[in-house]
């Protein structure tokens, strides 16, 4: 029984930071500087960020299977799509096919050069190594 837990609950981070990312898209857009390129750089930095942490989660629960990698990738980047969609039903917000680039960037700069170094970082801590066997076996 607990190891049938333990096969879903890896699952949980991912799912839980998709709902974090659905709830902010929910809100009205908000101004982060008077400086529309302020704004923009900030905005979608945060894009590149929110997109490579749900690649990372998603890559960690599908744990030592071949296809990880390509596997979050793909579902980190549907999930963009599906998000800017949603945005074009809030009032305030908009749909733009830049955003997904955006995002897509995230996901593979968190694969190609990012992964790598959070990797070594659990490795090398015994908290981290411990949280990570509860959720992804390690």
């Amino acid at each position: 029984m607990m190891k049938k837990f333990k096969v879903y609950l890896k699952f949980l981070p991912p799912l839980v930071w998709m709902a974090v990312i659905f709830f902010w898209s929910s809100q009205p857009k908000v101004a982060f500087s008077g400086n529309y390129w302020v704004s923009f750089a900030f905005f979608k930095t945060l894009h590149i960020i929110e997109y490579g942490i749900l690649f990372v989660l998603w890559r960690f629960a599908f744990g030592k299977k071949n296809t990880a990698g390509r596997d979050a990738a793909i579902i980190a980047i549907l999930y963009g799509v599906s998000d800017e969609i949603h945005q074009g039903f809030i009032p305030g917000r908009e749909s733009r096919i830049r955003d997904i680039a955006i995002d897509a960037i995230g996901v593979i700069i968190f694969w190609k050069i990012i992964l790598s170094k959070v990797e070594i970082i659990i490795s090398n801590s015994k908290l981290l190594k411990r949280v990570f066997f509860v959720f992804f076996d390690g």
